[in-house]
């Protein structure tokens, strides 16, 4: 359905038209037209050439889910300061006066110019559809609008924009549109199961309801997951992973990793051996760094530099977000490679399943005959060693030279 506000404005013919089943089918679409700046603070909604409602003023709408139910929609600007400059922008939306009819939809949002049927950005620089689930009453983020936050109420919500991206006084028209309800996608929204494919290109291994701190990666202090690159990483084709590469390819003095005995969050033992900071969850992204950035290191001669070149393509995930594990990272990818639950770090990989024999591989290119690098090093310049997990049964030692010894490996991500 559209409502015209604007004097003269007739909707282009589509065809034909279909008949559509069910109330969902039908969204709500509503109109707002000619939005500009009238002044330095305020943009104006005029509505059929005759009275002007200013942002932060309410105009009445209707949704196909709504029925006969007249809703509210609010639009808000705010003034974004920059260096020199400045602008107004659209940076929230408020909808009130919803019924219960509407529980369990979406509603869409987007804006449009005075000139074009091409959805502004709105939010995140390229986002042009603002989603809203009706959950039950609750209002919640919808599928692919993270970078927006919802404040829910009865019958109200409000969305908000974390970065605005539309001007004010390019703003003519707002849209609305009560749709299905669409589920939240890993790779969009970064709510993730085991198995899903992760956001940037990999599968995910690992989730963690608490978040973890992985610090100067794209999630920082507010990672959740962690994937693992798919086995044609290296040329594009399907491969096994080999032992014919070394974690570094210079004895160079290593910016020192904090190899203590911990006392925090994953406080445990494994084999005996007294976990260490350089273990956790969340450190192989800073680890890896460290080695990578190593005088002398390449992409040809160490596994820290080809992980952090890595970046898959068709994804927006670019190097140096990718990264060798940390010694419980890699034991939580055995586990995955083993078919065994992952979640706990402080359960050993116990190998085994499906590596029936020490020689075979997974679908998915693990190996069960190789030692797989973590990025958890020990000791000084000229006798580093890193910790190893041999996938077929779980075995570990760290006893591995960063230098000398060639192992397996396989790029992983937090998100």
């Amino acid at each position: 359905m559209i409502i015209d506000f604007e004097a003269g404005y007739e909707p282009e013919s589509s065809g034909p038209r279909r008949k559509v089943k069910g109330p969902l089918a039908l969204s709500g679409l509503i109109v707002l037209g000619a939005l500009f700046l009238s002044n330095t603070f305020a943009a104006n909604i005029s509505l059929s050439g005759s009275s002007k409602v200013e942002f932060g003023q309410g105009v009445q709408v209707t949704a196909a889910c709504a029925g006969n139910n007249a809703l509210t929609l609010t639009p808000n600007s705010s003034f974004v300061n920059a260096s020199g400059t400045g602008a107004y922008y659209l940076n929230s939306i408020k909808i009130s006066g919803i019924p219960s009819s509407c529980q369990g939809v979406d509603f869409n949002l987007s804006a449009y110019d005075s000139t074009t049927s091409t959805a502004l950005p709105i939010f995140g620089s390229t986002k042009s559809v603002a989603a809203v689930w009706n959950d039950g009453g609750t209002f919640k983020v919808g599928a692919g609008s993270s970078g927006t936050t919802i404040a829910s109420a009865s019958g109200t919500f409000t969305i908000t924009f974390t970065s605005p991206a539309a001007l004010a006084s390019s703003v003519s028209r707002i849209s609305l549109q009560s749709t299905s309800h669409a589920a939240y996608s890993c790779a969009l929204d970064g709510i993730c199961a085991v198995g899903d494919a992760g956001p940037g290109g990999g599968t995910v291994f690992y989730v963690s309801a608490n978040a973890f701190s992985a610090p100067g990666s794209a999630c920082d202090t507010n990672c959740h997951g962690l994937e693992v690159a798919n086995s044609s990483w290296r040329t594009g084709s399907p491969q096994n992973d080999s032992q014919g590469y070394t974690l570094s390819g210079t004895q160079a003095t290593l910016p020192a990793q904090d190899f203590s005995t911990s006392f925090g969050t994953q406080v445990g033992t494994y084999r005996g051996a007294a976990e260490k900071n350089n273990w956790f969850i969340g450190q192989g992204f800073i680890n890896t760094k460290l080695i990578a950035e190593l005088s002398g290191n390449t992409t040809s001669n160490s596994v820290a530099v080809r992980a952090r070149a890595f970046s898959p393509v068709g994804y927006s995930w670019t190097a140096g977000q990718w990264f060798v594990p940390s010694f419980n990272e890699l034991n939580e990818l055995c586990k995955y490679a083993n078919g065994q639950t992952t979640g706990d770090p402080s359960r050993q990989c116990m190998g085994n399943t499906p590596f029936n024999t020490a020689n075979t591989s997974t679908a998915e290119g693990f190996t069960g005959s190789v030692n797989y690098f973590s990025s958890s090093v020990n000791g000084s310049a000229g006798s580093v060693q890193t910790s190893v997990i041999y996938f077929g049964n779980g075995e570990s030692n760290a006893s591995a030279s960063i230098f000398n010894d060639a192992r397996g490996f396989r790029p992983v991500r937090v998100f």
